[in-house]
């Protein structure tokens, strides 16, 4: 019975994070062009962090595709892929890290890692291949990855180490 009730919190934590992810990606994003900056890697992160690569994943792609279908666009499998990517990369790499690590060198490598994957490889590739963007173009996208790298490696401290988040997620 236990193992049902964990993962019936499970499942309704990780349907928490899609909704934030959407929220933080189609509501609240500052976009210029190919350019957008929001936070919805942030609960894709999270996800990947706390429940594992592939809750990361699988946070990652739902988020991507029910977002892409609520504002009207087609769903991308490669742009999918890169949001996937992130959630799957920082768990992974959350895992694999040594954990003599500092948190925060753990979460900085992590985080680096999967918007180095994500963000920077696979979605400037998706863009490029789908919708011809020129790769000179497409280096304006580092920066903002970037920043998205420091701003979501600071929050992800803030709420890792803040205990009560924690037992609320992991309970």
């Amino acid at each position: 019975m236990k193992s049902t009730k964990n993962s019936t919190r499970t499942l309704t934590v990780l349907a928490l994070l899609i909704a934030m992810s959407i929220v933080f990606s189609r509501v609240l994003s500052i976009s210029t062009g190919f350019v957008r900056f929001n936070l919805g890697s942030l609960p894709v992160l999270l996800a990947g962090i706390v429940f594992g690569p592939g809750a990361g994943f699988a946070v990652g792609a739902l988020a991507d595709m029910i977002g892409g279908i609520l504002a009207g666009y087609a769903i991308n499998p490669l742009i999918t892929l890169g949001a996937a990517s992130i959630g799957l990369v920082g768990g992974w790499l959350w895992q694999t890290l040594p954990h003599t690590l500092r948190l925060g060198q753990r979460l900085l490598l992590s985080v680096v890692a999967a918007h180095v994957v994500g963000s920077i490889v696979i979605n400037s590739l998706a863009l490029h291949i789908f919708y011809g963007y020129a790769w000179s173009v497409l280096a304006a996208r580092v920066p903002n990855a970037l920043i998205l790298t420091a701003v979501n490696t600071v929050l992800l401290r803030l709420l890792m180490e803040n205990k009560a988040v924690m037992a609320a997620v992991k309970k």
